[in-house]
Formats: structure tokens, C-alpha cells, sequence
């Protein structure tokens, strides 16, 4: 009992001890001696039992003035443990030093030291410690008696002279224990961390040591370093501070050593031998899902690294995927600037590897497509960003395989390299022919599945294919000429690579290109320039919601700095022979701009009947055509919406020309129309025809969302009665012309919805009416039907369109001495309800006439009932 009185009695007075002034100014100056640093502590408290420990809150660890006036280290809790034999001697000796929580700060200062290198303690030098020493003796440095030191979820920061680095390790534990004196293992495990990234998967990196506290750098030292389970986004984010959007695993291991046991004595000081080992697997773009062939590629660096002069020599440098391989050396000097040069004097490139790596970063390539082709070369290169000083490579040639193709796409040999200035690849050939037709042969039977898949068998292609860039001018091109005799193969082939060059329509026949890809690096944006032109003739094209195909005769496509121009030539089509061009602008430089482009047109058609684009684009040979085509403008729904969207991306405007168009009864002659169509809005600026012998001209908007409307002005002039469609059955009968104008608006689809909300207003002038076979002003004054001839040199009206009715406000019709009046209405199911009646000149349109009768004609017009009425005798005016 009087050992557990007078050691609880003991442990008390210590820890009251240690809260005096005195005592812990005196931990302090052990904990400052022991470190070589100024040491800060809120408070301490100390534990006899089981063994002595000495806890520190809130330490903090000053840094040298030459690296700064932050902090060097700072703990939420320091805990070390303290030697018997220190303190019966009566000092402090601590054993094992573990920091809660640790922040640890690295700066390397403008000579290119670091602040931990003086904080070590040094390793002891017999030969330094047996040399004879003149003059006075330096003082002797503070002993540290440091053995271990523990971390726990700790952090390591890193400045460049005064700059705070956003690169640092969180969540780091482990040790470092001096394992003899000067000499220390370095165990450690951390998260990479960046600030103002958002970073989900950034792995684990292990770092063990072997390594000297002197200020000749930690030599001798052994490091070795594992990095595992990091995602290729978050190394971007982290190095780079951005997402590229690549995906995949990275792993690193490495060593380094520097002084070790054995090295030559021709070694230079500060000199380290390195080798690291980076793999990078399942590589592929963000957006697209992880394949079993997705590329991989590993990197072994092998070499020496000079601390002083920050030199690096990689003697082995190796490159390699699954099937390819680049080994070479670099050298990075920086002395008296940074320089590198980085050489490959064996490489060996599989297409098969660039296949994979095509497909890991573009959606849409057929699973079967296989390439089979081998490059080998040398290339070297220097200065940074890194450029091509010298290159040479070549290939005996190789193919593609696309299964869909009864015979595989030959490629020839190719030879390129950097000459002088510009790096160049020689034309070379690529070419496809299927296989000869033979009687029970394997090619037959290719040929016979191809063909059920819908490749042409006359399809034989051949191109040639060169490139070129100077690195002077920083410009180049890429030039593609050759002839298809089946264009449909081509589609076929950019379809099964991902890169699809028709969106809603096909097209066969004959095709010759010669199209040159050019750039210039000095331009800003960067963007390239397509040049050249595609000839296409004896050819169809296969459009969207077209129930036949176009007959292409003679069609150029041309492009200039990306400028597009289509010379139709001559095109059968719609019931006419088609000529004129289409041309659109370069693109929009903006790569986020989703306007698309606006063409422009000018067209000419011989003739045009609307009964043939009925057959063309109208739902009689293909049922629901309306519902496929145009699903969003009849509010249902359907199962793609990619004709649709084709429609609503046409932005176009120009002139069209029609010799003649006929609409049923409907015949113009030398129609022009100026218009444009965008976003699903058709506007008609101004068109003109000749219509029954006068003019007529029109102006319209249609609105396709979200419902169908339609706005039409329509001014005639001078148009011959006996030419109107209504009047054909009169035409031996009627004379005249008629001039007015005509403004409807209706919405809807389907004939009966728009004719059921046509509504509008309109006027008209006639001039020399005649009508042959009835005396009508006799007629009307006799109350009984006369024949003759009725004429009217002049006449005037207002009417409205509303309800599937058009009635007349009063149609006068002047002649000499007496006008007649004709009021009522017409139906567009051809049903009259209409009052006639003369009055003499002067008496006002409310006036009664003095003498005649009223005529009246109603019901059908195909066999109207008339019928004639004495006028009701008015009121005397009040």
C-alpha cells in the first residue's frame, strides 16, 4: 500500500509539476533541444505508469528562418516516451514520439534544398571524425536522441520558396525510426490530394525508405515507392488540375538510390540511380463503358538523376501495349536552361494496338472490324514542349477487315520520315475489290451474304492517301484522292468506323474524290480547312421520308476553307429535272455551337405537279409516314425521332424557280419563290407567278411548333376569268379579268382540320365582266328569265373567309346607268345562298330600287334553285 501511496503521490506532484511556468518552459527548451527547432505547447502532461510518457497538446514546430516563417511541423498531440536512464541521470532521453494528426510542411528554398535535409540528425563519419582540425573548433551541434516517430492520419504540404503548392498527402501514417546512428527507415502511407479538385479515386501511395540525416542530401538513401489503385481522372486532375476525360486504372513503383555501399569513386556527388515501372490499364473515353480490349500500356524508365545540377539521363526508356513497343533513352538537362531529348531508336507499332485505342475513344465501331498492319521506325525528340526533330518509319503494308464486306480493304506499303523541315508521309494506296465470281467457290458464298446484307458486288475502290507538315510554318495537309465505282461501300466502310457520313439517306453510284485536309497551327482557333470536291454520276440518293429515290445524273460537291457548294447538275426528282446549287458557309468556330449550318439555294425545276409530291413524301405508299417523319408536330409519339430531328435541323434559304406547276386544277406558269426554312419555320418572302393569263403574287409563314399554323397574303392581278378553275365549266360562257388581294390563316393537320379553321378577309376588282346566255339586269327588272348577253365593265367587293364559308359583303357590279348588287354567301361544299338586285346610278346601296325584282340563287351550284322576289316596300325615314 506504500508503494501505490507514494507513486499515486508522485504521479500527481509531476503532474502538477508540468503545468508550472518553470517546468514547462523547461520541456519546452528539451522538446526544442531534441527537434533543433523552436518548439511551441499549449500544455503537457506526464504518466509515470507503465512507463514514463510526456504528452504535449497543440505543438508546434518552427521552421528555419531560411525556408520561411510558417510552421515546419504542427500536432494536435505529441506523446513520447521517456528512458529510465535519461532521467535517473537527470535529463530527458525520449524513446518513440508519436504525433496525432501531424501537418508537415516541405519547402525547398532558391538553392534547391529542402528543410527536412538539417532536421535529421547527421550520420556520424569516421573519417571526418579522425581528421586532424586546425584553429579554433566549431561548436559542437545539440545531440538529437530522436529513435522513432510515429504518425497518424497526418498531412504533408509543399511550398516552392514562398509559393504554397496546391499538390499535397493527406490521411498519411507510419513511422520513421533511426535504426542506427545517422541512419533512419522511412515507412510511410498517403492519399495524394489536390486543392479545388474534386477527386474520388486517387489510390494509395507507400513509401519506404532507407536514408541518412546529413546535409549531403540523405546519402546514403534507398527509397522505394508504390502507388496503386489510382483512376487516369484523378492523375489528371491532380497534375494538371483538369479532367481530360480519359478513364482507366494507374499504377507506379520506383526506386531510387543515391551513395550506396560500392558505388564508383568516379560517381559525382548527389548523383541518384533511378528505375520506375508506370502502368495505365483499361484506358478509355468518359463517356463510353469498359471493353475486354480496352489498350493498356506500361512505361520502364531506367537511369540517373543529379540532385546538384537536376540533370537526368533515362539510359532505358520502354514504351509498350499489348502488341507494340518504342525503346530508346532521354536526357533532361537544365543547366544552363531546361533542354530534353528524347530518343526511340526501335520501334515497332501494331495497328491492331492503334484499333484498339480508336475504339476506346469513339463510340459506334462495329466489334469485328480487325486490322492487320506493322510499322517499325526510329524517331527522336527534343526541346518542350517536346517536337519532332528527326523520324523515319515504314511499313510492307497490311489490311483492314470490316465482315460485312466480302473481301478484305488492302493497304500498301508506306514510307514517311521528317526531311529537312517537314515531316512527310509518301503516298501510298488503299484499295478494295471484292472477289471475282466463280461456281462453288468460298467467295461466291461470301459474296452471296454480303450481297443479303446490302453490299453492291460491282463496289471496287482505290485511293491514294499522302501527308505533310512543316514545322516552320507550323501548317500541313492531308490529301485523299481516288474513285468508288459503288459510293455505298464508302458509307458502308466510314459507318463500321464509327465515323457515319450519312444521317437519314443513302446513296449508290459512282463516286471520284480529291479532297485535301489543310491546317494551320498559327491560326487561332485552331481549326482545320477541307478543300477540293466529290464528283457523283448515274447515281440515287435515298432520303428520309422520300418514297423514291433521287436520280443523281451529274452532282459536284465542293468545298473551299470549308465552305461547301453542291453543283446539282441535273437531278430527276418529284416529277422534274432539278438544276441549280446549294452552298453553306464554314462552320462555327465556336466547337460548343450546336446552330446548324445555313445553306444557301438556288434552284430550278422544269415542272412540278402536286400529285407527284403527294406520291413522293405523302402517305400513300408508306402508311403512317406523317407519325415517322414528323412525330412532335402531331403530338404522339414514336419510336425514334431521328427523321424528325434531321427536318428540324434543315436551316436553308434562297430562290426556287418552277417552269410550271400544276395543282390539280391549279396551273402556274414561271413561279419564283424566295424563302427560307429554319427550326421547323418556313418563310415565303416574296414569290410570283402567272396564273390564268395575269399574275399572282404571295407571301406566307408556317409554323410547325407545336401545332401547324399557316399565314398566307395572296395578291392577283388581272387574271381571266374563264382561266379560274371554278369558272371551267363557264369557260365558253365567262369573260373578264380580276384583281384583289386575299389574307388566310388556318392551323392543323389533315385537309378537313385546316379547311375547318381557314379563316380570313379579302377584296377584289373586276373589270369588263361578260356573261354569256343571260340578260340578268332584264331577268331581275321583268321577273322572268331572259337569255342574252350580261355585261359589266367594272365591279368591287369585300368578303370573308370563316367557317367553311365565304360571304360576300356587296359585290357591285357597274354598268352603264345601273349597277347590280349581289349579296350572300358560298360554302366550300359548293352550296349558294345569294340575293341579286339592280339599282339605278345614284340611288345609295340601302335604297330600294324603284322598279325591278330580287333574285335569289340557292343550293347546290352543280343545280341551283333560283327564284325571283318582289323587294318589300320600305318605311318612309323618320
Amino acid at each position: 500500500m506504500t508503494v501505490v501511496a507514494l507513486t499515486i503521490a508522485a504521479q500527481v506532484s509531476v503532474s502538477i509539476l508540468v503545468r508550472t511556468h518553470r517546468v514547462h518552459g523547461y520541456l519546452v527548451a528539451q522538446l526544442e533541444h531534441s527537434f533543433g527547432r523552436s518548439v511551441q505547447v499549449r500544455h503537457f502532461n506526464v504518466l509515470l505508469l507503465p512507463t514514463p510518457t510526456l504528452d504535449a497538446d497543440r505543438i508546434t514546430i518552427g521552421e528555419d528562418p531560411g525556408f520561411g516563417r510558417e510552421y515546419f511541423l504542427r500536432a494536435e498531440n505529441l506523446s513520447a516516451g521517456l528512458r529510465w536512464f535519461g532521467l535517473l541521470r537527470g535529463h530527458f532521453e525520449f524513446g518513440t514520439l508519436s504525433l496525432t494528426r501531424p501537418s508537415l510542411i516541405l519547402v525547398r528554398n532558391q538553392d534547391g534544398r529542402w528543410n527536412l535535409e538539417q532536421w535529421l540528425p547527421p550520420a556520424k563519419s569516421s573519417g571526418a571524425q579522425s581528421a586532424r582540425i586546425y584553429g579554433p573548433q566549431s561548436p559542437v551541434a545539440p545531440a538529437n536522441h530522436l529513435q522513432k516517430i510515429d504518425f497518424d492520419d497526418g498531412r504533408i504540404n509543399f511550398k516552392l520558396r514562398d509559393e504554397k503548392l496546391a499538390f499535397a498527402f493527406t490521411g498519411v501514417s507510419g513511422s520513421v525510426e533511426q535504426v542506427s546512428p545517422g541512419r533512419w527507415q522511412l515507412n510511410l502511407a498517403a492519399q495524394p490530394w489536390r486543392s479545388g479538385a474534386s477527386l474520388q479515386s486517387t489510390g494509395t501511395v507507400v513509401v519506404s525508405a532507407d536514408l541518412a540525416g546529413t546535409s549531403a542530401r540523405l546519402q546514403p538513401a534507398e527509397i522505394r515507392v508504390h502507388w496503386e489503385q489510382a483512376s487516369l481522372a484523378d492523375l489528371f486532375r491532380l497534375f494538371q488540375g483538369r479532367d481530360y476525360g480519359v478513364r482507366g486504372t494507374f499504377a507506379l513503383d520506383g526506386t531510387a538510390k543515391s551513395g550506396a555501399v560500392g558505388s564508383s569513386p568516379q560517381t559525382p556527388p548527389g548523383d541518384w540511380s533511378f528505375h520506375l515501372q508506370a502502368r495505365a490499364t483499361q484506358i478509355h473515353r468518359w463517356d463510353l463503358t469498359e471493353r475486354p480490349d480496352n489498350p493498356r500500356v506500361s512505361t520502364n524508365v531506367s537511369g540517373h538523376w543529379n540532385v546538384l545540377s537536376a540533370n537526368v539521363t533515362a539510359d532505358q526508356v520502354v514504351i509498350e501495349t499489348l502488341k507494340s513497343n518504342l525503346r530508346g533513352s532521354a536526357l533532361i538537362t537544365n543547366s544552363p536552361a531546361s533542354s530534353f531529348d528524347v530518343r526511340f531508336d526501335s520501334t515497332g507499332l501494331q495497328a491492331s494496338d492503334a484499333l484498339a485505342w480508336y475504339r476506346a475513344f469513339h463510340p459506334g465501331i462495329d466489334d469485328t472490324v480487325t486490322a492487320d498492319q506493322f510499322f517499325t521506325g526510329a524517331v527522336r525528340f527534343h526541346g518542350w514542349p517536346l517536337e519532332l526533330s528527326d523520324a523515319a518509319f515504314s511499313s510492307a503494308g497490311g489490311e483492314v477487315r470490316i465482315p460485312s464486306l466480302p473481301a478484305p480493304i488492302r493497304i500498301a506499303s508506306v514510307h514517311g520520315g521528317r526531311d529537312r523541315t517537314s515531316l512527310t508521309v509518301d503516298p501510298f494506296r488503299i484499295s478494295y475489290r471484292p472477289p471475282a465470281r466463280s461456281e462453288n467457290s468460298a467467295a461466291t458464298a461470301t459474296a452471296a451474304v454480303a450481297a443479303k446484307r446490302g453490299v453492291p458486288a460491282d463496289s471496287t475502290i482505290q485511293a491514294n492517301l499522302s501527308f505533310t507538315h512543316d514545322f516552320e510554318n507550323h501548317s500541313g495537309a492531308v490529301r485523299i484522292a481516288g474513285h468508288a465505282e459503288n459510293a455505298e461501300t464508302i458509307l458502308k466502310i466510314a459507318s463500321a468506323l464509327g465515323r457515319p457520313l450519312n444521317h437519314g439517306w443513302e446513296l449508290t453510284g459512282a463516286a471520284s474524290a480529291d479532297l485535301r485536309w489543310d491546317w494551320n497551327a498559327n491560326d487561332l482557333p485552331f481549326r482545320g480547312r477541307w478543300n477540293g470536291q466529290v464528283d457523283v454520276a448515274k447515281a440515287e440518293l435515298h432520303a428520309a421520308g422520300l418514297n423514291q429515290p433521287l436520280q443523281l445524273k451529274g452532282t459536284r460537291l465542293q468545298w473551299q476553307d470549308n465552305a461547301r457548294t453542291a453543283d446539282l447538275g441535273e437531278i430527276d426528282g418529284f416529277g422534274a429535272t432539278w438544276s441549280g446549287a446549294i452552298s453553306a458557309p464554314p462552320p462555327a468556330l465556336s466547337a460548343d455551337s450546336d446552330e446548324p449550318a445555313k445553306w444557301n439555294f438556288k434552284l430550278h425545276a422544269d415542272r412540278l405537279d402536286a400529285s407527284e409530291l403527294d406520291r413522293w413524301v405523302g402517305p400513300r405508299s408508306r402508311p403512317n409516314w406523317l407519325q415517322r417523319l414528323l412525330p412532335s408536330l402531331l403530338g404522339g409519339s414514336a419510336p425514334t425521332s431521328a427523321a424528325s430531328e434531321l427536318l428540324r435541323r434543315v436551316n436553308a434559304q434562297g430562290e426556287l424557280t418552277i417552269d410550271e406547276f400544276t395543282m390539280e386544277a391549279i396551273k402556274l406558269a414561271q413561279v419564283r419563290v424566295q424563302g427560307a426554312l429554319h427550326d421547323l419555320h418556313v418563310a415565303i418572302d416574296d414569290s410570283e407567278a402567272q396564273w390564268a393569263g395575269g399574275k399572282i403574287h404571295v407571301i406566307a409563314a408556317a409554323k410547325f411548333l407545336p401545332r401547324p399554323s399557316y399565314d398566307v397574303t395572296t395578291d392577283v392581278d388581272r387574271v381571266d376569268l374563264a382561266q379560274l378553275p371554278a369558272a371551267l365549266h363557264l369557260a365558253d360562257r365567262l369573260a373578264g379579268s380580276a384583281s384583289g388581294t386575299l389574307h388566310l390563316t388556318t392551323e392543323g393537320v389533315g385537309r378537313d382540320d385546316l379547311f375547318r379553321k381557314l379563316t380570313g378577309k379579302g377584296d377584289v376588282r373586276l373589270h369588263n365582266i361578260e356573261f354569256r346566255g343571260w340578260d340578268l339586269g332584264a331577268t331581275i327588272a321583268e321577273g322572268a328569265p331572259r337569255t342574252g348577253v350580261s355585261r359589266w365593265p367594272a365591279g368591287q367587293s369585300t368578303f370573308a373567309v370563316h367557317d367553311g364559308t365565304v360571304s360576300l359583303n356587296v359585290l357591285r357590279l357597274d354598268a352603264t346607268g345601273q349597277s347590280t348588287l349581289v349579296k350572300g354567301s358560298i360554302t366550300f361544299a359548293q352550296r349558294a345562298d345569294l340575293t341579286l338586285q339592280t339599282v339605278n346610278d345614284g340611288k345609295r346601296d340601302r335604297d330600294a330600287p324603284a322598279t325591278g325584282q330580287i333574285l335569289k340563287i340557292s343550293g347546290s351550284l352543280e343545280a341551283p334553285r333560283v327564284s325571283i322576289e318582289k323587294p318589300a316596300a320600305r318605311q318612309p325615314a323618320d
